[in-house]
């Protein structure tokens, strides 16, 4: 294996070996060792070299594209994005299928397909794993039929099920004239020789997650270039429902010094460090790597008691105490349906959670302080004149009043047409007394003006108390929120995420508290032998290791889970 002072010294040549076999460069990097800091910097050295117009960046996701674009690399926007976005402006521009399934859904009710926004087929992420125990059939169907052609299978391969779908589906898209989100890499692949611009160098980051047909066109791109480089882990190869497998990233075999392997990991600690390895030596094919933990010992726990149906009994305790030390923490499940009872709890204790790596899921970021009218905001708005909001308070403007009076129930509280006088305001002006008494009847005022004198949490319960009965679901998570915690727990970014482990590829937390159980499907894989058995192994490979220090393995609910 190569030394650090070796691996440095080859990411500095690359673009200037032999490319008389190939000009693919491959640069592994496992959890934590800094692959997308490595890849910046081969960006930066490509535009010193080319310029800024003769580099290509894609990915599989608009989340991993972000990143690199968060870098603030000497290109352009719109050469970053993800491989489908690309696809899609040299296609100039086509209309997506999945955007437009209104006729599909009436012709076929049996067979329903999700409609999607066009952003999120560029997004790269549609059709999802997290909540396949719940997607249509049409989801699913359609789902099998990508993968089938991701992984460019012959039809006569594909199941009786999936060419009979995938007649109906062809004659629809023909019928509008649309392209569904594969049809954009495979006309690409067909029609497109040159990556757009005809870029000197391009780059694929998080390349494992890539099936093999977006592969062999980031490839026909990357031979008409002076080089490519590849940047992935086959070990967290976890998108099996698209077609990715590591097989797809590995082959073909290319010069052992177009091969860069980093090995340091700035995030997991040894004792983590030693479950994950002793998971990932399990799988059948894969890269071997010289992969090394942070100099820290870290925590790693076996809970005797709660599962994700029952997480009340120990790991909200366990929760708390890395909350009361400024920690952060992720709770992990392999399916969406999983975490219900886990977010139950959350929502009981007041406990502010939330994905920043699916902000569009409302179930799991209940509390979207970035929208205005969200009842987080509503709630701020409440209390932004209370003392409790220490030397942020300020009196109330009439766009505070707005926000809070909006979901109270008038009758008994507000004066007849308030609502239109506070909406006709000027949303800066402040709120004097004799305004509030203009638009309030006498005794809610009265009451109002009492409990503001107090403690914020005789506000906050006489804002619930009066709210319309439609908006008090709404309102009772950040009103309990800030009851709880105070009002600046509304403010900060919460420290607790939940999600899948797919949902969170890419993340990390201090503290990680992983589900080990498995969906029917699922199971039956993790009872196979081979590359099926494998792809689950991957998944809690990928789950270990978003831990910096502590992991907690949690209960199993049942038979159908995995053996740590």
């Amino acid at each position: 294996m190569q030394s650090a002072h070796e691996i440095e010294g080859t990411l500095e040549t690359i673009g200037e070996r032999d490319h008389t076999e190939t000009a693919e460069y491959r640069i592994f990097g496992p959890p934590g060792t800094g692959k997308t800091t490595n890849l910046s910097r081969q960006i930066r050295r490509a535009v010193e070299r080319f310029g800024p117009d003769s580099v290509l960046v894609t990915s599989f996701t608009r989340a991993a594209a972000a990143e690199l674009a968060g870098r603030d690399l000497p290109i352009s926007a719109h050469r970053i994005g993800t491989l489908h976005s690309h696809c899609w402006r040299a296609l100039d521009g086509p209309a997506i299928a999945e955007t437009q399934v209104e006729g599909w859904n009436r012709s076929n009710p049996n067979l329903r397909i999700t409609p999607l926004k066009k952003q999120q087929c560029l997004d790269g992420e549609p059709g999802a794993d997290d909540s396949s125990e719940r997607a249509s059939d049409g989801d699913r169907w359609l789902q099998e039929l990508n993968r089938c052609r991701g992984m460019m299978l012959p039809e006569a391969a594909w199941p009786a099920a999936v060419r009979s779908f995938a007649g109906r589906w062809t004659d629809y898209k023909q019928s509008l004239g649309l392209l569904d989100f594969c049809d954009l890499i495979e006309m690409a692949l067909k029609e497109i020789p040159f990556a757009p611009g005809q870029p000197s160098v391009i780059f694929a980051d998080e390349a494992q997650d890539l099936n093999r047909m977006q592969l062999s066109l980031v490839r026909k791109w990357g031979e008409r270039a002076r080089y490519f480089i590849l940047a992935a882990d086959d070990d967290q190869t976890i998108y099996s429902w698209t077609g990715a497998t590591p097989d797809a990233v590995l082959d073909p075999e290319i010069p052992e010094d177009h091969k860069i392997i980093l090995k340091q990991s700035y995030r997991v600690p040894r004792s983590v460090h030693a479950v994950a390895q002793r998971l990932i030596h399990q799988v059948g094919r894969r890269q071997p790597k010289d992969y090394r933990p942070r100099p820290a010992d870290g925590e790693c726990h076996h809970l005797s008691t709660g599962s994700y149906k029952t997480p009340e009994y120990g790991i909200l305790k366990a929760v708390l105490g890395h909350l009361d030390k400024g920690h952060t923490v992720m709770l992990l499940a392999t399916c969406a349906y999983m975490l219900e009872p886990l977010i139950a709890v959350l929502r009981k204790n007041g406990i502010p959670f939330h994905n920043p790596f699916r902000r569009a899921n409302g179930f799991w970021n209940p509390i979207r302080k970035g929208r205005s009218g969200s009842a987080a905001n509503r709630v701020l708005a409440l209390l932004a004149a209370h003392p409790a909001t220490g030397g942020a308070a300020r009196p109330w403007t009439f766009g505070d009043l707005a926000l809070w009076t909006e979901w109270l129930a008038a009758k008994g509280i507000l004066k007849t047409g308030a609502k239109t006088r506070i909406a006709s305001a000027t949303p800066d002006a402040a709120v004097s007394i004799a305004a509030l008494d203009e638009l309030f009847e006498p005794k809610a005022l009265e009451s109002l003006l009492d409990v503001f004198e107090g403690d914020h949490r005789r506000l906050l319960t006489w804002w619930q108390q009066r709210l319309m009965a439609s908006m008090q679901a709404r309102a009772k998570f950040p009103v309990m929120i800030a009851h709880e915690r105070g009002p600046a727990a509304l403010e900060e970014t919460p420290r607790v995420v939940v999600g899948t482990i797919h949902s969170v590829k890419g993340g990390e937390a201090d503290a990680v508290f992983l589900f080990p159980d498995l969906s029917q499907a699922g199971d039956a894989a993790y009872q196979r032998v081979g590359p099926v058995r494998d792809a689950v192994i991957r998944l809690f490979y990928v789950g270990v290791t978003r831990a910096r220090q502590a992991l907690y393995l949690c209960q199993r609910e049942s038979a159908m889970a995995f053996h740590w």
